[in-house]
Parts: C-alpha cells; structure tokens; sequence
C-alpha cells in the first residue's frame, strides 16, 4: 500500500471564466493537497482515499488522479452516487465564491465502502475537517478509530481543520468533532481564519494554546499574509508569507501550501525549511487560475525551489 494516504473529496469544479461561461476541471481541499505532495517530492508514494461514482464523470476524475501520479487503489466505486459539484466566481482581488451540490457526493459512502485491512502501516494520514464534515456521525466516528489505530503502528496522523460551517449541523458539533480530530494529530494545519469563526480565538496565541492543549507535536498555524507560525518540540519560529506580484486566484493557497510543508517534511526537512518551501508553493499557486495549476508549467518551479 501507498506511503501516505489522503483522505477527502474530490468534486467537479466549474471556474468562471466570464459571463455565462465556466471550465469544467476537478478539485477539493485534500485532493488539492496530494496533488502538489506529489508534484513537490515524487518519490512518495500517494495513495487518495475517496469514493466516486460509475458514470462518465468519475471516469474522468480517475484518468486525471492517475495522470497526477496519484494511487488509486482506495479510490472506491459508489453504484449509486457520483462526484459533487462546486461553482467558483473570483473578484479583481483573486477573492472567490462558491456555491456547492453535494447531496449526490460519493465520497460520504467512503466509509461504509473501504476494507480497512487492505491499508497496512503508511508514513502518514491525512484528513482534514472537511473530509469529517461530509460524513454521517458514525462514519466520522470509523474515521477517528481508523486513524487512531494507523497511529498505535507508527503512522503520523496529520490534520487540517478546513472549516466549512455548511458541512455541520451546528459548530458546537463541529469543535466536539475537530477536537477529537486534533487530539489523534501528530502535525496540524490550523488556521487564524477558521479558529476565529469556528472558536472565537482572536489571536495567534488562542490559537496555539488550544491546539497545544489537545496534544499535538507540530503545529503550523496558517495566518495568510502574516505567515507562518511553527511550533514544535518546545521551538517556535516564523516564517513570512511569500509575496506575490498579482494574486489571481487564493483557491488552493492553503491546501497548496499542506502538499509542499509535507513534500518538503518527508524529504528530511526541518519544520522552517518546509514552511519556506510551501509558502513559495502556494504564492505560485494563487498567482494562476484554478485550484490545480498546470503540471508543466510548475514543474520548472519546483525544480529551481525545491531543497533536497
């Protein structure tokens, strides 16, 4: 089985590319994030735990999973469910909205689909609050036992809040949810925007403080352009954001900067040197259109930033 394992949703994207007119490409917080692990450190193997449906649509998604160098063998098959849809409209300023179709989304059967035998001991696993918030409250429950007991073999279990109030009933379920998830993390993704709305912490040093709490080892906090927070071991450091000429789209900026931190982590980076590597990441990232950016294009970039 894969070095690491994604956990997640990926849905059928659909960018404005004008008045009455979008691009069809495919994206999702935790797919977004394997996508540039993989792209960023090659020789990891990345396997993306998702459930899509049988139809023409999820046949598309496969051929593009594989063309990423993605895994798919825990990319299940749902018979009576395809993939969800978003609409993305972006401002002058790169800020973007969205609207969501996900009633139909196979990814909430993943659960009830997966053989968890067949996943051995990966390096890692990651799941993010969105990839908790899509599910059933049992099936959010397997989630956490599944992670738990990945972690009692060695595994790291890696976490990125990703607060997306729609997906939960209430936020009082949802901290019950993401602090369950945060006491299994290793390393953490949280973020000063979604502590904010989802805690009500006003600062960086709530923030931290709360996570410490709970248990978790690394904890890089994610303040947009403010940068970096690292915390870990006992160490603290910053790292600024990396600047940007032209911010064109910030869809991906978080999600990009998780696959380049861990890329660069899993090579034997320190926890600075990675945060370094997956700010250039994701300023490279929101400087193009669309959550995935194109291959070829970034590869030169990689190239003449990578550290290892």
């Amino acid at each position: 089985m894969a070095q690491h394992i994604i956990v997640g949703e990926c849905m059928v994207e659909m960018s404005s590319r004008g008045q009455q007119t979008y691009y069809q490409t495919f994206a999702g917080d935790t797919y977004n994030t394997a996508v540039y692990f993989k792209r960023c450190n090659s020789v990891e193997s990345i396997q993306y735990l998702t459930a899509i449906g049988s139809d023409e649509i999820s046949e598309q998604l496969l051929v593009q999973m594989q063309a990423e160098d993605l895994a798919t063998e825990l990319t299940l098959r749902s018979s009576n469910k395809t993939l969800g849809l978003y609409t993305i409209n972006t401002d002058e300023a790169g800020e973007r909205s969205f609207a969501y179709w996900r009633s139909d989304s196979a990814a909430k059967q993943m659960l009830s689909l997966l053989d968890p035998t067949v996943l051995g001991t990966p390096k890692s696993f990651f799941f993010s609050g969105i990839s908790l918030g899509i599910l059933s409250d049992d099936d959010k429950q397997k989630l956490l036992e599944l992670a738990n007991k990945l972690k009692q073999q060695g595994c790291k279990i890696i976490f990125d809040p990703n607060y997306r109030p729609k997906l939960w009933v209430s936020a009082e379920r949802a901290r019950i949810w993401t602090d369950k998830a945060y006491a299994l993390a290793d390393i953490a993704f949280p973020g000063c925007d979604d502590h904010l709305t989802l805690y009500g912490h006003n600062n960086l040093n709530e923030v931290q403080q709360h996570v410490v709490a709970l248990g978790v080892q690394e904890i890089v906090i994610k303040n947009g352009e403010h940068g970096i927070q690292i915390f870990s071991q006992g160490q603290h450091c910053i790292v600024p954001a990396h600047r940007v000429s032209k911010v064109v789209d910030t869809t991906a900026a978080g999600d990009a900067f998780n696959g380049g931190y861990l890329a660069a982590r899993f090579a034997g980076q320190n926890e600075q040197s990675a945060a370094g590597f997956g700010a250039k990441i994701a300023a490279y990232v929101i400087g193009h259109r669309g959550a995935i950016v194109d291959k070829t294009e970034m590869a030169a970039f990689i190239q003449a930033n990578r550290l290892w």
